[in-house]
């Protein structure tokens, strides 16, 4: 990977490596204690783009750089821009990842006028007893002893920074360690004494350099609130939110990461007409929709790039746009989790799929199967992070699922959210059969997905509604029963007596704290209560005593993996089934979409990208 060398500064000798050619090259700081080659990944991509970059081996890592006395988040950023400088290096762009985000943001502090963009990764914006108390859970490194148990101790430590632990990952983790010592220890006390906050503040008031925070999902610094501390004390730097990695972005995100360093270095220098996209952008309302176009992406390592045919809107996205989904204070994301398209490149390792393959986007990119995990959760679509409202979008190998032939893109672009979520409350979690009765509060998306799959899978669908109209067409679906919940307010008792007194067996809940309670009451002795929405409001409580008596279940539904979005697929396709699409709209008529979407729709609405 590109041209290795080392340079003689102050605190000793400082290694890396240079790739690409180019005047404005992008210098990368890593996390202590790995060496510049955990850049390796992202480096080789910005070689294939065209942008020059050069990786330094950040303080902390091995023993060529292990300055004496107590050196402080200063003396580290004029040690690196000495580096810099013996390289000949004189403007440049800067990316900082944990522990370089410090010595980064020092140096772009330093000299404004050469640094010409500022991108920092893993930012801990903390007071001092934070500082201090954070530095004290990360420990030091375990000191040598005779009988090497310092060795499995600095692994178990090691090891205990990843949610989800990569073998290769803590292996270089745990080697960084052994080598650092000292100088990784050194590095730690520097970073957790700086005052980040005032450090950035005046980088943005020279106001010289372009600054962007690039983030993980899932980094420790995101999970515990720092990153939203950083938009509230700095507003004006945008946010960008991708895929999980936890402690290790360059590695594990090393195509989304090396994206959005380009966004920030090459402009629009080179921007094609190619790639149509939607961003949003915070507002004091909510999100703003606003067209952004830009290149075509280029897989990265076990990335395809899709072609976008169709994508549709849930009711998530309109409560991304409204405040009332979260979304980790991000900005200018691309939105929705919904698309079918057809694979135009694959990248390095990509074997499960070739170009021409017509697939949908899953849900969770990194949730194939099973148990779902953390990071599984955060790599959702389109809330924050990357989403797929655009003519070409990079997913995951792992984050798509095949079309059936005689399937539209349209109709497999309604399935991702709302025809998973339907699936996994009725099926894996609800384990719904034959004469079930299942009641289904509304007629959105969800709610008609679900009043399909029960009546196919032999059980009995009751609809919920206010609309006469909408009822009647529930019927035709597959309701055998209704009840218009305007005329008959006290419709869980209502239940109960169109069941005999039974009570339901199912209850697709889809309303929220307005008729959490009306749900619990209308269940019969074990029945299951799927917990999806919140039409009426995120919260409510529940009464632990009925649930103990009637030995209720009770689920809280967030989606489901690839693979039951590929046996949802099976079963639609056995079944003769197909998604209810309401209408469709062309692309540059997303914001009608997004109203119909809101009110008064009978089924997906679904924007074409054609």
């Amino acid at each position: 990977m590109g041209k290795k060398f080392y340079v003689c500064v102050a605190g000793g000798q400082i290694h890396g490596c240079r790739a690409g050619v180019g005047e404005t090259p992008v210098i990368l700081l890593h996390r202590t204690p790995v060496s510049s080659s955990s850049f390796s990944l992202v480096m080789k991509y910005l070689e294939r783009a065209g942008q020059a970059s050069v990786a330094l081996d950040t303080p902390g890592f091995g023993q060529s750089f292990t300055p004496q006395g107590a050196p402080n988040a200063r003396d580290y950023g004029l040690w690196l821009l000495e580096a810099i400088d013996a390289l000949g290096i004189d403007r440049f762009h800067l990316v900082g990842h944990h522990t370089g985000t410090h010595f980064a943001a020092e140096i772009a502090a330093m000299v404004p006028e050469r640094c010409l963009s500022l991108i920092l990764s893993g930012v801990m914006m903390a007071d001092q007893d934070e500082r201090a108390s954070t530095r004290e859970d990360m420990a030091s490194v375990p000191a040598v002893d005779r009988d090497g148990t310092y060795i499995t101790d600095t692994f178990a430590l090691m090891r205990s920074l990843f949610l989800d632990p990569v073998p290769e990952l803590v292996h270089a983790e745990t080697l960084g360690a052994l080598v650092a010592g000292r100088g990784r220890d050194l590095a730690f006390d520097a970073i957790f004494a700086q005052d980040f906050g005032a450090v950035l503040a005046r980088v943005l008031k020279e106001g010289r350099t372009a600054v962007r925070v690039v983030q993980a999902s899932d980094d420790p610094f995101t999970l515990n609130g720092m990153l939203s501390k950083v938009r509230q004390q700095f507003p004006s730097v945008p946010v960008e939110l991708i895929g999980p990695a936890f402690l290790a972005t360059p590695e594990r995100q090393s195509g989304a990461f090396a994206r959005s360093i380009l966004r920030y270095t090459k402009g629009t220098e080179s921007m094609n007409d190619r790639n149509r996209r939607y961003h949003l952008v915070r507002s004091a309302a909510g999100y703003d929709l606003v067209r952004s176009d830009a290149d075509t992406p280029e897989p990265g390592v076990g990335e395809i790039v899709v072609r976008v045919h169709a994508v549709s809107i849930n009711r998530r996205d309109i409560g991304v746009r409204d405040l009332s989904y979260p979304v980790n204070g991000a900005d200018h994301f691309t939105p929705l989790s919904d698309a079918a398209g057809e694979i135009v490149a694959v990248g390095e390792g990509v074997t499960r799929w070739k170009a021409g393959d017509r697939v949908a986007s899953a849900f969770l990119q990194n949730q194939p199967a099973g148990r779902l995990t953390l990071p599984g959760v955060l790599s959702a679509l389109g809330a924050g992070g990357p989403g797929v409202f655009a003519d070409h979008v990079v997913l995951s190998e792992s984050g798509v699922v095949a079309i059936p032939d005689h399937w539209s893109y349209e109709e497999a672009a309604c399935l991702p959210c709302a025809g998973v979520t339907a699936w996994s409350a009725l099926r894996p979690l609800g384990n719904v059969q034959p004469g079930d009765s299942v009641a289904v509060i509304g007629t959105g998306g969800v709610a008609l997905f679900a009043i399909q799959l029960a009546a196919a899978m032999g059980a009995r669908p009751i609809v919920l509604s206010s609309s006469e109209d909408k009822i009647a067409q529930a019927r035709l679906l597959g309701a055998v029963d209704a009840i218009n919940y305007r005329e008959c307010p006290e419709w869980g008792d209502e239940l109960r007596k169109r069941t005999n007194g039974a009570g339901v067996d199912h209850v697709i809940e889809l309303g929220g704290a307005g008729t959490l309670q009306k749900s619990v009451s209308a269940l019969g002795l074990n029945g299951h209560l799927a917990l999806i929405g919140a039409l009426d409001g995120f919260g409510g409580t529940i009464d632990a005593l009925p649930l103990i008596f009637s030995a209720l279940r009770l689920s809280a539904v967030m989606v489901g993996s690839r693979k039951e979005h590929e046996d949802l697929v099976e079963f639609m396709v056995s079944k003769g089934l197909k998604p209810v699409i309401d209408s469709s709209y062309p692309f540059d008529q997303a914001e009608a979409a997004y109203a119909r979407a809101n009110h008064g729709a009978f089924g997906k609405v679904v924007v074409t990208l054609d």
